[in-house]
């Protein structure tokens, strides 16, 4: 099916269109289920991500000037929704203990043998509270500093949530490696 150019799917859904809000919804929702997979546990807390995703990125369209580019734009959002989603359902309590780990930097680059799959199911079996950091660090870029304001929590708490995060994950690497070899 083809679907209009964005510009004018986005007018669309400016205006309330439905039909446009349906397109745009069908064309960038295979990204953006991917950026809820990383942050959810698994497919339905993804799809609920997703569904409030949109519900923002449709209440919020008029803040979106056509400057930047909409992926851009529309993968914050999605973030951001993915964040207030985990808040809400489980305020993110992240463990202040551990604190004064050293802030070693893991390093964790997966081996490209791994697909991206098989990274991704290790990345939901996090705690959520480090699935979260580690996706804001590793995944989005954001700095430590950045997250801590972020989610409300202190810059060492990112930190040792963040170490805490790849230690987890090197022993699901070694897991993993292990039973597939």
């Amino acid at each position: 099916m083809h679907h209009p150019p964005l510009k004018q799917l986005i007018k669309g859904c400016k205006r309330g269109d439905s039909r446009a809000q349906q397109q745009l919804f069908e064309t960038h929702q295979t990204r953006l289920f991917g950026i809820c997979l990383r942050y959810a546990r698994d497919r339905p807390e993804a799809q609920d991500m997703l569904q409030e995703a949109f519900l923002a990125i449709f209440r919020d369209l008029n803040q979106y000037t056509g400057s930047g580019s909409f992926e851009g734009w529309s993968h914050r959002v999605t973030v951001r929704s993915a964040l207030q989603f985990l808040r809400r359902k489980n305020p993110l309590r992240f463990a202040e203990d551990f604190s004064e780990l050293p802030a070693e930097n893991w390093n964790v680059r997966p081996d490209a043998e791994m697909n991206s799959a098989a990274i991704l199911h290790m990345v939901q079996q996090l705690p959520d509270g480090y699935r979260t950091v580690f996706n804001l660090h590793c995944v989005e870029g954001y700095s430590y500093a950045e997250i801590s304001s972020e989610l409300g929590i202190t810059e060492s708490a990112v930190r040792s949530q963040y170490a805490r995060a790849c230690k987890q994950l090197r022993v699901l690497l070694e897991k993993f490696l292990i039973t597939t070899v």
